[in-house]
């Protein structure tokens, strides 16, 4: 109803220069008229109990189960997944971001899945929890790099992301709070997993939770600017926090804040590229 055709405004957008971003989680929706899970259901490819039944967790759409990425026939279908004449309301530029792959469980224990749950080669969740996400992302690379035919390379945003994750996808640190110990923690956090490997990274501008007083909501940008990954998002919840809604001093020095970033930008798309 709000979107009646989604293929025609990525067009429109694209051809401003602007590209959406599709937000796309592990955990598949158990409904028999959904392809996807009945795919997954008859050709065995979700996560195994120990007693080698599919399992099953509670997530954003209600019930779910998990594709598991670790085996490669299963890592291959889903990639194809994100080809055109399969992702039919899609275009070639679009992004992904992978959330919610640690994997999230909303009724598991650590919200997570079962540490004895089973994956391909017979490994136990516990062994290979660290690594889920990661097979997620190296599944959406290798789906977005054969959509454009090697032609693009792929902007993926990830949560959950191991050794090796700044090869494929941009990292940002989760749901943080509009406080201001949350925002000196980005820092931190980022330089952290900059010495890791890991330097395209950045958090919520603003605090995804709460509703953040205009100083603060001001240095964020100030702050934000200038880490790698550049992104204001919050909770449906919260308050209306577009820049333009706050007075006009705060306006202005967030505008020049993401002025001064853009500058930049030429310099940094070439060290991604290097990185």
């Amino acid at each position: 109803i709000k979107f009646p055709s989604p293929v025609e405004m990525m067009k429109n957008l694209s051809a401003m220069g602007r590209h959406l971003t599709f937000i796309i989680d592990p955990h598949i929706k158990r409904d028999s008229n959904y392809f996807f899970h009945n795919d997954c259901t008859d050709k065995g490819y979700y996560i195994k109990t120990k007693d080698e039944k599919d399992y099953e967790g509670w997530c954003w759409p209600g019930s779910a189960s998990y594709p598991d990425f670790f085996k490669p026939e299963i890592r291959q279908y889903y990639a194809d997944q994100y080809l055109l004449e399969n992702f039919k309301e899609n275009a070639v530029d679009t992004g992904i971001w992978n959330d919610m792959n640690e994997p999230s469980v909303f009724n598991g224990p650590e919200i997570t899945m079962l540490k004895d749950n089973l994956h391909y080669g017979g490994w136990e969740h516990r062994d290979v929890h660290n690594l889920y996400g990661q097979m997620q992302l190296v599944g959406t690379y290798d789906g977005l790099i054969r959509r454009s035919n090697g032609q693009l390379r792929p902007f993926i945003l990830t949560r959950a992301h191991f050794s090796g994750s700044q090869r494929y996808a941009a990292v940002w640190t989760g749901d943080n709070f509009a406080e201001w110990s949350h925002l000196e923690a980005s820092i931190p956090m980022c330089l952290s997993l900059a010495v890791s490997g890991i330097s395209f990274c950045g958090a919520d501008v603003g605090g995804f939770f709460g509703n953040p007083e205009v100083e603060l909501f001001t240095r964020w940008y100030q702050t934000g600017a200038f880490l790698p990954f550049f992104r204001s998002h919050a909770h449906i919840d919260t308050k209306r926090r577009e820049p333009w809604l706050f007075p006009e001093e705060a306006k202005l020095i967030i505008r020049d804040a993401i002025r001064k970033r853009y500058s930049f930008l030429p310099f940094w798309y070439t060290l991604f590229y290097e990185h």
